[in-house]
């Protein structure tokens, strides 16, 4: 079954995107971040997530949306 995925945005916080797509927990696990389960998820947003972490967001995005999809990214 094909996953219809609209645009990710950076403002959307952790607890939303996987919320919507639980499928994207593996992108947090592989970039070792701590979010999920953090008592921030549900008001950090990606864009917060990259900043706090020293991420470029437009590389967090796409290992989001490759998570979600399946797909290399």
């Amino acid at each position: 079954m094909a996953t219809h995925l609209e645009k990710l945005s950076p403002l959307l916080t952790v607890k939303d995107l996987l919320d919507r797509y639980p499928q994207a927990l593996p992108a947090f696990v592989r970039l070792r971040l701590l979010c999920v389960g953090c008592p921030t998820e549900a008001f950090h947003t990606l864009a917060d997530v990259a900043r706090e972490h020293d991420l470029d967001i437009d590389d967090l995005m796409r290992s989001i949306q490759s998570a979600i999809t399946g797909r290399p990214g």
